[in-house]
């Protein structure tokens, strides 16, 4: 009986490794079929396929199968990371914020995470600490294009937040009402 419980779960692996990355569509996958999944993958087969699943708009499988590889290898940084991919995805936003701070800690090397936490902090209105941490994401990767995009985009809304702060106090300055009325369109508001 486990023999065939394994030749099934090996013929499920197998067919979804041919398949390339591509899962079946629909709705979300059952645990037990998740659990089949990541038991025809490697250690380093996780993060491809939890990527793919991100990638498809699948983040509540990403999750588990995340779950299934940080539990078979709980130092895996890049799968930790994806988790929080996913958690955000889903709207998890307080969880994403722990996971990228615990990842932090463990793993201060990584640029990644505080890109990442630095966009949920500029969500919360936390400009400065966002500023903070892609500050800290450029120290380690002064190439990392992203964390630059993102830093234009806190820099944004810092001085839209300074000039709307201004604005009423210097209602006369012609300048500072047409940098202001610039601002609010570039982002929106």
């Amino acid at each position: 009986m486990r023999l065939n419980k394994l030749l099934l779960a090996l013929c499920a692996s197998a067919a979804v490794l041919t398949a390339g990355l591509t899962l079946p569509a629909g709705p979300a996958l059952a645990a037990s079929e998740m659990e089949e999944l990541a038991a025809g993958l490697t250690t380093s087969g996780f993060s491809p396929r939890v990527e793919q699943l991100l990638k498809n708009g699948r983040a509540a499988q990403a999750l588990e199968l995340a779950d299934i590889g940080i539990r078979a290898n709980p130092r895996n940084a890049q799968l930790q990371f994806l988790r929080t991919v996913a958690l955000e995805s889903l709207g998890r936003t307080e969880d994403a914020a722990k996971g990228l701070k615990s990842l932090i800690a463990a793993f201060p090397e990584i640029p990644e995470p505080y890109n990442n936490l630095a966009v949920i902090e500029a969500g919360y209105g936390n400009l400065e600490e966002a500023l903070g941490l892609l500050k800290q994401a450029l120290l380690i990767n002064p190439k990392f294009a992203l964390a630059e995009k993102n830093m234009g985009d806190v820099y944004l809304a810092l001085a839209l937040e300074k000039y709307e702060s201004a604005a009423p106090k210097l209602s006369g300055n012609a300048e500072l009402q047409t940098r202001l009325k610039t601002l609010q369109r570039l982002t929106g508001r």
